[in-house]
């Protein structure tokens, strides 16, 4: 859905935290899904915790996003919740944020589902506040190589891939 309330709502009342999660199967499938769209693309991830029993792995995911220029923004939670036997608590996984980093999106950890209207506006203005640079590599060898994009200003984030295939 493109209504951020709506998502919102959803997430706060019908979303079941706490079972396994087979996030990089998600992402995969977003990927799959935004193989006809023309121009930028942004995948939002929310989980609860780490990934478990998925087919694609994390760097599958991370490469096809890199290669199809897809940034993605990763917000995970950490829940506690009672399993039946005893007190759970679940961790967004690490990788999401190096998955958010090395697309140039961004990632958020939240502890409460109260804080996702805020998190949402803020990712809604950072996209609606970004400047595209684009250059010409020197070789079209289709490998990937290392980017790093630095700012003048030190009060400024640059929110940039952190590498390119050369194709």
């Amino acid at each position: 859905t493109s209504d951020r309330d709506e998502l919102s709502r959803y997430i706060r009342n019908e979303m079941r935290f706490g079972n396994g999660t087979v996030l990089w199967d998600a992402v995969d499938a977003a990927l799959d899904r935004l193989e006809i769209v023309e121009g930028r693309k942004v995948i939002v991830a929310l989980t609860d915790g780490e990934d478990y029993g998925s087919d694609a792995d994390f760097d599958d995911v991370r490469e096809r996003a890199q290669a199809e220029e897809v940034m993605v923004y990763s917000i995970g939670f950490t829940v506690d919740y009672y399993n039946g036997a005893r007190r759970v608590r679940t961790k967004p996984s690490g990788d999401l944020k190096d998955l958010a980093q090395e697309t140039g999106g961004g990632f958020f950890e939240l502890t409460k589902s109260a804080d996702l209207n805020t998190t949402f506006t803020r990712v809604i203005q950072e996209l609606h506040s970004q400047y595209a640079m684009a250059f010409m590599p020197d070789k079209l060898d289709g490998k990937v190589h290392k980017l790093q994009v630095r700012l003048k200003k030190p009060a400024m984030t640059a929110r940039a891939r952190q590498s390119y295939v050369g194709k």
